[in-house]
């Protein structure tokens, strides 16, 4: 998921996502760019159910609106490392769509799983959306996800699909449906960080709508 372009300038380009991979070791329309390897697999993981993992008793509870569904693949590696980041990648998207439908910038879990740059964009969607009367309604998946481990970062890309993800006015409730596109999938790359409790947080998201890679 990433912030909608028409409110920030959230959205980049492949080669910046090629840059921030290496530190580490599109077009408008009415949907929420949520927040990124292609290959001949990407169609079925696209339209596939995905597997739900076993729930984890420790992991936070995210309230979000009945009308909102997000689903993330596990993407596991069998790495402890690798997983554990996908883990808290994963617990920092689902916030961050806790803190747009609320909406407040300053829910915990949001502000604990992003930080610096991420966090800071949000914030500024966040306040946008509130002062619009904007929020989201719908369902997203995210599929994909790999990580690069450097030498004190990670970086995570991902897929996402978002054909039925839409903008829905909080004072009426009327709900602007859009018609799925190439525009309906985006690539992501995030630099994660690792905090002194152990979380690893996102700290910087580039996105790219109408991604190739993403598609079906």
């Amino acid at each position: 998921m990433a912030p909608r372009t028409k409110f920030s300038a959230a959205a980049g380009t492949l080669t910046a996502a090629a840059l921030l991979l290496t530190a580490c070791g599109g077009g408008h329309d009415k949907k929420i760019a949520s927040s990124p390897t292609p290959s001949d697999t990407t169609a079925s993981q696209t339209t596939a159910p995905p597997t739900t993992p076993a729930a984890d008793p420790s992991a936070p509870t995210f309230d979000l609106p009945s009308d909102v569904k997000i689903t993330i693949d596990p993407d596991t590696t069998g790495d402890k490392t690798k997983d554990a980041i996908l883990r808290d990648q994963a617990y920092g998207l689902e916030a961050t769509y806790v803190a747009v439908t609320k909406p407040d910038k300053n829910f915990p879990l949001f502000t604990h799983y992003f930080i610096e740059d991420a966090v800071e964009t949000w914030s500024e969607s966040i306040d946008t959306m509130k002062k619009n009367h904007h929020t989201i309604t719908g369902t997203v998946h995210y599929y994909d996800r790999k990580v690069t481990i450097g030498s004190k970062t990670a970086g995570v890309t991902f897929c996402e699909d978002q054909r039925n993800l839409y903008d829905k006015d909080t004072r009426t409730g009327k709900v602007v449906t859009t018609t799925p596109s190439a525009n309906s999938y985006i690539f992501h790359t995030s630099l994660m960080r690792k905090a002194k409790d152990g979380t690893w947080q996102t700290a910087t998201y580039v996105s790219q709508r109408g991604a190739a890679r993403c598609q079906p």
